[in-house]
């Protein structure tokens, strides 16, 4: 998922005048997808012109929607992976809140351990929100596509 999201935002850098090409990785800050040293390289102009493109194709700062993937739902997954996956298919599910969908995509990213660590965690949110009758994240579609991206490599190799 990141990946395609990164791939538009190389294009995008590529495209502004800097000093040297700017380095893009995956943020540590929850409320981002992606960082980029572009501010400190371009002209405050270009700066200014680089972000009008972004947000012209769906950026807000260097963060983005991330669609809902049209993945099925795997029959089962391992570990606090497929607990969440469990729950998700078992209990009401809210809107997608752009803070889970954007630590998914990043766990994703970084790797089936960190995806595992992602839901241990969540298991303990799920577990009070469903205790608070609360529904849960909207989240079943972007997990669906990490557990297939993970298999799908697993099954590569």
């Amino acid at each position: 998922m990141l990946s395609a999201l990164r791939r538009e935002m190389q294009q995008l850098l590529a495209q502004t005048p800097a000093s040297r090409k700017p380095a893009l990785r995956r943020s540590d800050a929850p409320d981002a997808l992606l960082a980029t040293d572009l501010p400190l390289l371009a002209e405050e102009d270009d700066l200014t012109a680089f972000i009008a493109v972004a947000m012209a194709n769906g950026w807000m700062a260097l963060d983005h929607d991330v669609a809902a993937p049209d993945v099925p739902v795997p029959a089962a997954a391992e570990g606090e992976i497929g607990c969440c996956l469990s729950l998700l298919t078992r209990h009401p599910q809210g809107r997608a809140e752009a803070a889970y969908i954007r630590a998914l995509v990043k766990a994703d990213d970084a790797g089936e351990q960190e995806l595992e660590k992602l839901c241990r965690t969540w298991h303990g949110d799920f577990a009070r929100r469903l205790r608070l009758h609360q529904m849960l994240p909207g989240v079943l579609p972007h997990l669906c596509a990490a557990i297939h991206h993970h298999t799908t490599k697993e099954d590569a190799t």
